[in-house]
């Protein structure tokens, strides 16, 4: 199971970020900016513009305003497509965020203004962003980097996904000597999982710093 995650801007209409050569999901959640909460093109990129998606009757659902980036404007009953709506909590506490037993729901961090939100979705929308990847930059690092403007300067592990994390592994795999070792670790599978998304929240992890939009992609660069 994978939770899609978007930006509610007002007026029925989302942006959200999605993999090109898989528009898959089952649960949807949207950030409500305005009362609370295959490869892309790189921010800033000038590639061909407004390329519609879908067959939606509704004029701007489906549209990439930069062909191939992923960042898409979606009426909001597409966004849905018949699944559950719910609402990604901002400024969660520990015992909220060790209740949702499932990531993608929740994060540590503090949401901005909502005004400050929707610039960051429109601005990506409109010029572009990183690559999509499951792992390290997904429909949810893309809700979280406009909630919030944090990015991670970990150049080796850019996720700030709580779906993602949950399952990266923090240390390489222990060889298991016997059946009771293997017991041991299958019934402390959970909380590990557990305290693994404590550990990189992004409002928990020291390794991230506010990045206006505008400067994300020489950011991005000055990384590599």
């Amino acid at each position: 199971m994978y939770i899609m995650i978007g930006i509610y801007i007002g007026e029925g209409k989302v942006i959200q970020f999605v993999n090109v050569n898989n528009n898959g999901g089952r649960f949807w959640f949207f950030a409500p900016s305005l009362s609370s909460s295959g490869a892309g093109a790189g921010v800033g990129a000038g590639a061909g513009r407004n390329q519609k998606t879908n067959t939606c009757p509704t004029p701007y659902c489906g549209l990439e305003k930069v062909v191939g980036s992923g960042v898409r404007l979606s009426c909001i009953d597409c966004f849905m497509k018949e699944d559950k709506l719910c609402r990604f909590k901002y400024d969660a506490s520990r015992d909220f965020l060790y209740a949702k037993m499932i990531g993608g729901t929740c994060t540590m961090a503090k949401s901005d203004p909502g005004e400050d939100v929707i610039h960051r979705a429109t601005y990506l929308y409109e010029n572009g962003y990183e690559k999509y990847n499951l792992m390290s930059n997904n429909c949810e690092d893309f809700a979280l980097y406009c909630k919030t403007g944090l990015w991670s300067t970990d150049i080796s592990y850019q996720g700030r996904s709580s779906q993602a994390n949950a399952v990266h592994p923090t240390n390489r795999p222990k060889e298991e000597n016997g059946l009771g070792e293997f017991m041991l670790r299958m019934v402390t599978v959970v909380p590990r999982s557990l305290a693994k998304r404590e550990k990189k929240d992004l409002g928990h992890r020291e390794d991230v710093v506010k990045v206006p939009v505008e400067e994300l992609f020489s950011f991005i660069v000055s990384l590599s």
